[in-house]
């Protein structure tokens, strides 16, 4: 019998990770038996009929960070150990990876989905990222494949590893058409912006939340629709304004369709954290394959395709009244958005999952030779 394969990954809630959704899909496409070791205190939520198995409870996101990583990591180990020789791993992150990778013996039959490097994603002492990166370095040499979103984020060149661009996949994408055609979503006389995911202080809100209560001083009629959880005071002041519609927390299909709601998303990565200014967002990838025109910040370097093609609006960081002005702009001559989206459809596109399935193939084949 083929061995199961597991998708260990630290995460309360899947439907803020949609590629659980999608290596889930592709598992199950293939007639593989798998699970998901996730944290919380929900059982499948979203996966009915597999199982999913929460390693540490939700009362843990409580606790220090620190705490919080090295139970995880502990756990991991020790079920991972339990499984020696009777599963196959996909490690979503590096927390995940690391801990498999300690519990084998020899090289552990894993694909390490390297969707952050731990190493650039803090604002970490120079001593002390040089210890991530050669931690990071070991484990990526230790696994079977890895697999990283942009070959910015990783330097060297090694055999094992995949590229694979942070893209809906085609199920998701034909799910959200299918949502907004159904529901008639179009946006609405207003400009209207959204913003979805992880919204914490590094994703630019204080900007937007200074350019929200500069249009509406002007009143300049804007509309915002927010989906995801708040997680700073900032946050929850944005989602408190007239102007905002809190849609809360969204399933990956109904997120994508909401793009069909809005003339721009909204996209931005604190530049003073280094794996930021090298972000991989499925964001303006989601935003590729709506024809959705998106704004971010122009200190991303992973940006320069998007900005070569002409499809994006781009402004610093920290700059409020520039956002202000150029929402107030967009709300009176909406012209720049339509270039911005035709020059989005002439990008190349291709669906996240259908080049996945390659590695998962990949994989695969290696594993039967053993």
């Amino acid at each position: 019998m083929t061995p199961k394969v597991i998708i260990v990954v630290q995460q309360e809630t899947l439907r803020e990770r949609p590629r659980i959704h999608k290596l889930g899909r592709i598992l199950g496409a293939s007639n593989v038996r798998f699970e998901v070791w996730k944290f919380g205190n929900e059982r499948n939520e979203e996966f009915s009929g597999i199982r999913i198995r929460n390693l540490i409870s939700a009362d843990w996101r409580r606790r220090p960070a620190v705490l919080r990583y090295a139970l995880w990591m502990i756990v991991v180990f020790c079920n991972a150990l339990r499984e020696a020789g009777a599963a196959r791993f996909v490690a979503v992150g590096f927390d995940s990876a690391l801990p498999i990778s300690l519990a084998s013996i020899g090289k552990p039959r894993m694909i390490f989905d390297n969707i952050d490097n731990i190493s650039l994603s803090y604002r970490w002492p120079t001593l002390v990222r040089s210890i991530f990166h050669a931690m990071e370095r070991w484990v990526s040499r230790r696994a079977q494949l890895h697999v990283i979103p942009t070959r910015t984020r990783w330097k060297e060149s090694d055999s094992n590893l995949r590229v694979i661009t942070n893209t809906p996949s085609r199920e998701i994408f034909e799910e959200a058409a299918s949502i907004a055609r159904k529901r008639n979503y179009r946006p609405g006389p207003e400009l209207t912006v959204y913003l979805n995911g992880w919204l914490s202080p590094t994703r630019g809100i204080g900007t937007l939340l200074g350019a929200l209560q500069e249009t509406t001083n002007r009143r300049v009629r804007i509309r915002v629709l927010v989906a995801g959880r708040p997680s700073c005071e900032e946050a929850r002041k944005l989602l408190a304004m007239d102007c905002t519609e809190d849609l809360g927390m969204l399933t990956n299909a109904e997120a994508l369709a909401t793009y069909y709601r809005s003339h721009i998303a909204f996209v931005y990565y604190d530049p003073s954290v280094e794996g930021n200014r090298l972000a991989a967002s499925q964001k303006w990838t989601d935003c590729w394959a709506t024809r959705t025109a998106f704004i971010t910040n122009q200190e991303v370097e992973t940006l320069k395709e998007y900005v070569r093609q002409g499809a994006c609006l781009t402004l610093p960081y920290h700059d409020s009244a520039g956002l202000a002005s150029l929402l107030e702009s967009l709300s009176r001559d909406p012209a720049p958005l339509e270039k911005v989206r035709a020059n989005l459809q002439k990008m190349e596109f291709r669906f996240w999952d259908e080049e996945m399935k390659k590695v998962i193939d990949e994989w695969s084949e290696l594993n039967a030779t053993k």
